[in-house]
């Protein structure tokens, strides 16, 4: 189970933010009901050598390397002795952007454990090709962002980062392509437990903010297990511009008995169809009745996992673009 922070504050936007101590409770309850919290490397470790996973185990992780990751996230997770890993934009903190840790305060934190990965440079939408540039630029162009991103820390820190957040958790199968060709495993900003079968180049986090993060969802998402699937299609979250309503093909394990207790949402709304498949065998298709909205949507399935009350979890990034080919707009 991976966490994503971004803004730990009261004062920062709600759809990128915990309060400080909706992450204090969060810290509490790993603590108080023994959860395994283990390096983020370590957990990579264990899903490139198959090797099983401490149950209950919980990796921390921030995106962006705001300030509130020095101000708040480091003293907290020193006190438990918790470790942290924290993707950084390299961009914001050689500029000196006040929202932003810097390069002393990150040798701080780097001296007293915490690891930085690669976040980009720009922390730009990686994604996006401009109408005047070609696959061949694009992909010269996003190569440069991450390579610069990782010779900053480098120069910086001495350490070489072997690990890559996504910006807005947005990628597509050309991206992901790019990211394994320069050696990382990848992570996205999809709900859902990290496990031995999950795709290394964009592995799941469960992002943190405002209602989701509450006490309420909390233990059923750090308790949670992978869906037992043995398949997800498509395999690209950038759908076709005629496709307004997607549909998510899952194919389950044949030894799971209860497997249409499955329940799923997009965007929040139970309002889905299930197709139960002849073939493949254990194969559903659910299909949104509700139309995407313009940039990212999201459908989250669950499972109920034998008597344990605990959940299977598995969710699918979906990405539109505009009627017109263009690419949504929005703010960092």
């Amino acid at each position: 189970m991976i966490l994503q922070y971004h803004h730990i504050s009261d004062e920062t936007p709600g759809i990128t933010s915990v309060t400080p101590q909706q992450f204090q409770d969060h810290l509490d309850y790993l603590l108080t009901h023994d959860h395994v919290v283990l390096p983020l490397t370590e957990v990579v470790e264990h899903l490139q050598d198959g090797r099983e996973l401490p149950d209950k185990c919980v990796a921390l992780t921030i995106d962006d390397a705001y300030v509130s990751a020095y101000t708040e996230a480091f003293p907290r997770t020193r006190r438990y002795g918790y470790p942290l890993t924290v993707f950084v934009s390299t961009e914001a903190v050689d500029r000196g952007y006040s929202s932003h840790v810097s390069w002393d305060q990150v040798r701080e934190m780097q001296a007293a454990g915490i690891r930085f990965e690669n976040h980009s440079h720009t922390h730009d939408h990686l994604i996006r090709q401009a109408d005047d540039e070609s696959a061949e630029d694009w992909a010269q162009r996003v190569a440069t962002d991450i390579l610069t991103a990782q010779n900053r820390i480098q120069e910086e820190l001495g350490t070489r980062p072997t690990l890559f957040a996504y910006p807005y958790g947005e990628y597509n199968d050309e991206l992901r392509s790019i990211v394994e060709s320069m050696g990382f495993v990848a992570f996205g900003q999809q709900s859902g437990p990290a496990w031995h079968a999950a795709d290394l180049r964009a592995l799941p986090r469960f992002p943190m903010a405002s209602f989701y993060a509450g006490m309420r969802t909390f233990p059923n998402k750090v308790n949670s297990l992978p869906l037992p699937i043995t398949g997800a299609f498509p395999t690209d979250p950038v759908v076709p511009l005629d496709e307004w309503q997607p549909a998510l093909t899952l194919v389950f394990a044949p030894e799971v008995p209860n497997r249409e207790d499955l329940t799923c949402f997009f965007n929040g709304s139970p309002e889905v169809s299930y197709e139960w498949l002849d073939q493949p065998s254990g194969g559903v298709v659910i299909q949104a009745k509700g139309r995407l909205n313009v940039g990212r949507n999201r459908t989250n399935c669950t499972l109920p996992v034998g008597d344990t009350g605990r959940f299977g979890w598995y969710s699918h990034n979906w990405i539109r673009r505009e009627a017109d080919g263009s690419w949504y707009r929005e703010s960092r």
